[in-house]
């Protein structure tokens, strides 16, 4: 007897996470590939999402009510990307409009676990990803608690779409 293994194709995969997880993010922010974006190949640079996720964390943070100025990740929220994992499904090319849903699906004592989607307007997820962020403390570069203050921030922000790990 044979046993026939299907495995979903990068679309079946793509249509999936989609259907299942958008309803679970409250952020996004939209905006258009921009010409420095794309490569030789006219599509944008696996590399371009990264910068893309990093922004849509900054505003992440200011949606949640989280002061934003210059000195805000330098001296105040040290936060460092200590993991990021991504997925591609489909290319993005100049001018197509996107969206980056993100939300914190995770708190540790000194960590969070953001999830972020990209997605076409009207279109497919072009990616999903994701990233631990370690607190740091300012003046010793090394892993601090979580204040509960932002603890607040991001339960009120998020509900119970967030998991507050046991510290003990």
């Amino acid at each position: 007897m044979t046993h026939t293994v299907v495995i979903p194709s990068a679309q079946q995969r793509a249509e999936k996470i989609l259907a299942e997880e958008r309803e679970l993010y409250r952020h996004v922010v939209r905006t258009r590939v921009r010409t420095y974006d794309v490569d030789r190949q006219g599509i944008v640079h696996n590399a371009v999402y990264f910068y893309w996720l990093e922004a849509a964390r900054v505003e992440y943070f200011r949606a949640i009510g989280l002061p934003i100025d210059r000195e805000t990740f330098v001296t105040k929220h040290r936060f460092v990307v200590a993991h990021q994992e991504i997925d591609y499904f489909v290319t993005a090319q100049f001018d197509d409009e996107y969206e980056v849903y993100t939300r914190i699906s995770l708190v540790r004592r000194s960590s969070l676990v953001f999830e972020q989607l990209v997605v076409l307007v009207e279109g497919p997820l072009l990616v999903k990803a994701s990233a631990v962020l370690v607190h740091l403390n300012p003046a010793t570069n090394a892993p601090e608690r979580i204040p509960d203050s932002y603890r607040t921030l991001i339960a009120e922000y998020e509900g119970d779409r967030v998991v507050f790990a046991n510290e003990a």
